[in-house]
């Protein structure tokens, strides 16, 4: 009893202090900055009604922003409810990966997964934003761990019906959270392959099995398969295909949030009416005017489909899976201002990654099953996110594995000489990692906040000063302006250099207010820019915010 004490006591004091050193970052975000927060706030509004009224263009899963609306409802005040759901929920992953790490690692080793899983610095900028990856994580490990369980009463089958409903529960939530969760389900079919092959069950047995998973799995996800079909008027898991693809086809190979980008997700169609490939952000669903389908996406020039997934694949273990392990450090390798040298730099770097790849080969060495699960999960995500184009947030969800391997590599201290040594010394290599990162990530949020505070208060400016703002329809790109201005609606800025098209788009829609301002305009629309000092033709200019970096907002009302 004492050992339960003891080691439940050291648990929930690494949560607590987890859970401060996260808040303490917080106020990086004291200003919504994220685009994506805009429309789980939205829901979450709605659903405190317990109203769809905005679910629309069924582009963003809404499970994340029920507990917020849970929370909301009890304090009236979202953003605080989605830190305290943040919050909670990572501790929730933090003791579910207490869970997993236990299965391979000891008790001490345990501790240390879960201290590096608090401070790492990729996973910490998704829990300061209001973003799906928070609850999204905690379901992953519980269905990992859902996983290892079923393959322990694989021979009872009492016990194996049970957990296959659970998994396919999981896998359902999943989904009703990021649409392409249901890429697992390839991921439980190829676990329950190799244990027919290893195992010799009875294939009656895995048939039955297969049976209840895939009816438990649609008998849930059908309401919201009928919700897509009433919007979209066809039978599909997701609405995104048409954009997805659109955007693989126009975004740039290493440069992820490019104008090519702003093209994909806000080009207009020939009428000047509609934007093209039905991404809309918050506004209502439109039919894509133009079909795309998977088949000509990769027979239309089958070379260059081939040569964008190989270069897909090489981004993906080389910077991607650097950032996602290393986080935003080997940054300084290249900065002229570092305080280390080149080669020391890289000797840091690389011992982490030496004692990873160790940590790989031992687990399959000697504990296949769990490299085995581990790989069934990790093959769909890299095949299937790498015919289109790779972000890091896609593969977030592995984050907590490579921290397992690392320290799994860590603990072999029987395949080296003087393992013990090592093995610190790649501790203290990759914690400096970890918060070397985090301060090149602090100081890269924090000089953002003076764009984003005059964002705000010309939001609220418009709060204060519209009557009904909820009703009030503002185009913008990044809906900050929107949030604050408490509009429930959300319409994003097309991608054009012509102003007269916007007009034509905003009059189609009849949106009240054009939102100007210098990241936007600037950055993505430059040949739009001249509007940031000169009113153009059909618009009325409402408001203007300047601050002393000589950065703009400005509120233009469209003349109807």
């Amino acid at each position: 009893m004492t050992y339960k004490i003891s080691y439940t006591f050291i648990v929930g004091l690494i949560c607590i202090l987890g859970s401060l050193y996260t808040s303490f970052f917080f106020h990086l975000n004291d200003i919504i900055k994220v685009a994506d927060s805009f429309a789980y706030f939205q829901m979450s509004h709605f659903l405190q009604s317990l109203s769809i009224e905005w679910f629309w263009n069924g582009w963003f899963g809404f499970l994340y922003s029920l507990p917020i609306a849970a929370v909301n409802y009890v304090i009236h005040s979202e953003v605080l409810a989605a830190r305290i759901v943040n919050i909670i929920l990572l501790n929730i992953s933090a003791l579910l990966l207490w869970k997993v790490s236990r299965k391979i690692l000891s008790q001490n080793w345990s501790y240390i997964v879960l201290i590096l899983f608090f401070i790492h610095p990729t996973l910490l900028h998704f829990r300061i934003h209001i973003l799906s990856e928070n609850i999204y994580i905690p379901l992953f490990l519980s269905l990992f761990l859902s996983v290892i369980i079923f393959i322990e009463n694989i021979h009872s089958y009492k016990k194996s019906v049970s957990q296959t409903i659970l998994i396919a529960c999981l896998i359902w939530l999943m989904y009703l959270t990021r649409a392409e969760a249901f890429i697992y389900i390839g991921s439980i079919g190829i676990i329950a392959l190799s244990l027919m092959i290893k195992w010799s069950i009875d294939i009656k047995k895995f048939l039955s099995l297969g049976v209840v998973f895939f009816i438990t799995f649609f008998l849930f996800i059908s309401p919201y398969l009928f919700f897509l079909h009433s919007l979209t008027w066809e039978w599909w898991l997701t609405n995104k295909w048409a954009s997805n693809l659109r955007q693989a086809e126009l975004r740039g190979q290493e440069q992820m949030d490019d104008s090519w980008f702003e093209r994909a997700v806000a080009e207009l169609t020939s009428d000047n009416k509609h934007l093209i490939a039905g991404f809309a952000g918050w506004m209502p669903y439109s039919k894509p005017s133009i079909e795309w389908s998977l088949k000509n996406f990769i027979l239309k020039d089958p070379t260059w489909f081939i040569d964008r997934i190989l270069w897909n694949q090489k981004k993906l273990y080389t910077t991607n899976f650097s950032e996602l392990f290393l986080g935003k450090s080997p940054q300084l390798y290249h900065s002229n201002d570092t305080r280390f040298s080149h080669l020391g730099f890289l000797v840091i770097v690389l011992i982490p990654i030496f004692i990873f790849l160790h940590g790989l080969r031992e687990l399959y060495k000697k504990q296949k099953k769990y490299f085995g699960i581990l790989l069934s999960f990790f093959i769909p995500a890299c095949l299937f996110f790498t015919l289109f184009f790779t972000l890091n947030r896609y593969f977030l969800i592995f984050i907590p594995f490579l921290i397992l391997i690392f320290c799994y590599g860590a603990s072999q201290r029987n395949s080296f000489k003087y393992t013990s040594i090592l093995s610190w010394v790649s501790m203290i290599c990759y914690i400096s990692l970890l918060l070397l990162s985090t301060f090149v990530y602090y100081n890269t949020e924090s000089p953002k906040d003076s764009y984003y505070e005059l964002k705000k208060e010309a939001g609220v400016w418009l709060f204060q000063n519209i009557e009904n703002p909820q009703e009030l329809k503002i185009m913008e790109r990044f809906p900050i302006v929107t949030y604050y201005s408490d509009s429930k609606i959300r319409y994003i800025t097309p991608y054009t250099s012509n102003i007269e098209d916007i007009y034509e788009y905003g009059l189609h829609n009849d949106i009240d207010i054009l939102i100007a301002d210098s990241m936007d305009f600037q950055t993505y629309r430059p040949e739009l820019s001249y509007i940031l000092s000169k009113t153009p033709d059909n618009f009325k200019l409402l408001k203007e915010f300047t601050n002393s970096k000589e950065q703009k907002v400005i509120l233009y009302k469209l003349k109807k």
